[in-house]
């Protein structure tokens, strides 16, 4: 009786060590990051970017790239923009969307047209000369208006 009583207990703590092998790879976790995917909720979606700087058209897409392991990031393409060309990137009040300073003028406009019509403006970035610098390639203030 102790010797078939040991084997019903062997045999179920086998199964139960199978089934739970068997079930850990049912998709749950699997490079997925849910806490990522929770950023995006209640709206957080809107004040959040790919890695690459872009943005997200709803809940659902920022949701889906952050579950499937997409790095989220706060900053904006014009932000990713600025600081690769080694400027100090803010935003601003109105009129002005946000600026970009220690460009130097060959640069300009490199990225930041696009970048401010991105952003919603209709008005070209423009570069405002800052006398630093030499003078074939002065530095200044890039800013999106």
């Amino acid at each position: 009786m102790k010797m078939r009583m040991l084997l019903v207990l062997c045999t179920a703590l086998a199964l139960t060590v199978g089934a739970a092998t068997a079930t850990a790879g049912n998709g749950h976790g699997n490079g997925g990051n849910s806490a990522n995917a929770k950023k995006c909720q209640k709206g957080g979606w809107k004040t959040l970017y790919r890695s690459d700087g872009t943005p997200f058209k709803n809940q659902g897409a920022c949701v889906s790239y952050a579950a499937q392991g997409g790095t989220l990031t706060t900053k904006t393409q014009s932000q990713l923009d600025c600081e690769a060309l080694g400027g100090t990137f803010q935003t601003a009040t109105f009129p002005t969307s946000w600026t970009c300073t220690g460009i130097a003028f060959s640069a300009f406009p490199g990225p930041f047209a696009a970048d401010c019509t991105a952003d919603g403006f209709t008005v070209a970035a423009v570069w405002t000369n800052e006398n630093i610098g030499p003078p074939e390639d002065p530095v200044g203030t890039v800013s999106c208006a």
